[in-house]
């Protein structure tokens, strides 16, 4: 019997398959509550300064290019609260492999089972020494659904454990966008089901790769 779990916030929705947030990583910060918290009240002018991190003339394909083009307006974080998107109960994720930083998910388009490189389901911030919210990366998302190989019943499932294959079967294929196939991933959190991800640090460098889901180069501290 599929059940669904309780509405919680993502704490690092998004999570390699045998690998654990670490405790002190999740939630070892206070999430924003509102957009002016850590944007500092940045203007739209503010807003287009792009992150020292990363240059934005850095060769990269269209594609690439193209999603940048289309999250640049969230360096202002008053914008992506605009859009849908939200940092509130959010805490900074981190683990030994590095830092996934503040995610901030836009319900609409997580529940949406289309895929848009234009429209990440998640953006990621990572805090700044002035207490601001930085813009580093997107996500992409789409939840798993199975069948009861015995019933025939299709829905998400919650349980961390892995699912016994022979009762159950995938139903929701591996994802690709941008040239990438989607990590299959289990749940972070209570209520949060299996689901396909895709991290892309468009914004910040990642010395593990551009599509790695941690990346060493950002912190929650």
């Amino acid at each position: 019997m599929f059940t669904q779990g309780p509405p919680v916030r993502l704490c690092s929705v998004l999570v390699t398959i045998g690998m654990a947030v670490s405790s002190a990583g999740c939630g070892q910060n206070g999430s924003p509550t509102r957009p002016g918290q850590h944007s500092g009240g940045e203007t739209s002018a503010t807003a287009q300064t792009l992150p020292s991190t990363i240059n934005a003339d850095d060769p990269v394909g269209p594609e690439l290019a193209a999603v940048r083009q289309a999250t640049a307006q969230f360096h202002d974080v008053v914008v992506a609260y605009a859009a849908g998107y939200t940092t509130e109960n959010e805490p900074c994720v981190a683990s030994p492999l590095g830092a996934m930083g503040f995610h901030a998910p836009n319900f609409a388009l997580i529940g949406d089972p289309a895929l848009d490189a234009a429209r990440p389901e998640l953006l990621l911030y990572a805090p700044t020494s002035n207490g601001r919210l930085k813009l580093v990366g997107v996500e992409y998302f789409r939840a798993v659904l199975l069948r009861n190989v015995t019933t025939g019943e299709v829905g998400p499932r919650f349980e961390s454990a892995k699912w016994d294959t022979a009762q159950y079967e995938l139903v929701t294929p591996q994802p690709r966008l941008l040239g990438q196939g989607f990590e299959l991933d289990p749940p972070p959190a209570p209520g949060v089901p299996w689901h396909w991800s895709l991290h892309v640090w468009i914004w910040a460098h990642n010395p593990s790769g551009m599509f790695s889901p941690w990346n060493p180069s950002i912190s929650c501290g």
